[in-house]
């Protein structure tokens, strides 16, 4: 399987430096999307609750009935009510 990874394919395209091609991504849609692209796992996943890894550290997305619209490799999209999006 073939998976698009669209700020990826920008980065490439735009000859940016090797720490950006390899960081994360992360586009908040109106509070009821979140596109993540570069997790390196899944940590916690609950209806308020969800983080992963990325490289240097952890996002948590926190709001209401959210649930993972797709998790793959690379991206997740989070659906629900988002409220917060914090990085440690």
């Amino acid at each position: 399987m073939n998976i698009f990874n669209y700020f990826g394919e920008l980065k490439k395209q735009f000859n940016l430096p090797e720490s950006v091609l390899n960081s994360y991504n992360i586009v908040n849609i109106s509070g009821h999307f979140v596109y993540i692209e570069g997790h390196l796992g899944l940590l916690t996943l609950s209806t308020e609750k969800i983080s992963f890894k990325i490289k240097k550290g952890i996002v948590e997305v926190k709001g209401k009935d959210m649930f993972l619209k797709e998790l793959t490799p690379n991206t997740i999209i989070v659906q629900g009510k988002v409220y917060k999006i914090e990085v440690f």
